[in-house]
């Protein structure tokens, strides 16, 4: 990450990873967890929450929030709702490539999101302003 206000990119990534690496042992799928949280019961993870919601990921209101719900669990979320809106096959090269791309780097959240739009060709303006930059909970 290029900065603290970026710290979403690791940790929800790695959030989301646990929730595929759960989904791929034949536990909760990522869905059901995305639905779950979306409905307000965190008791799918019991080291989560209610407050997942309480501010953008990529715009925590100060340092000490860097660590907050939000930037782990609204941070995977971010990352469902991607898979939601291209699919399997993009969303999944698209990490592959960020990976690869990135690895051995530094890379900041404008760097994401420009690169998810340009390797899956999707418009995903509404998901960053709503689930990355969005002050509402997000529906």
């Amino acid at each position: 990450m290029k900065s603290w206000k970026d710290m979403w990119l690791n940790e929800g990534f790695a959030t989301y990873a646990e929730w595929l690496w759960t989904e791929d042992q034949g536990g909760t799928m990522a869905q059901q967890e995305f639905d779950t949280f979306l409905a307000g019961d965190t008791e799918v993870d019991e080291a989560a929450d209610s407050d997942w919601d309480a501010f953008p990921p990529a715009d925590p209101p100060g340092p000490e929030h860097i660590s907050g719900n939000p930037v782990y669990y609204r941070g995977a979320m971010v990352l469902h709702r991607i898979r939601q809106e291209v699919g399997d096959g993009k969303f999944f090269a698209l990490v592959r490539d960020w990976a690869a791309e990135h690895r051995h780097g530094n890379a900041s959240t404008a760097d994401f999101t420009a690169f998810a739009e340009r390797r899956t060709g999707h418009d995903l303006t509404k998901v960053w302003d709503v689930w990355l930059y969005g002050e509402a909970r997000p529906r």
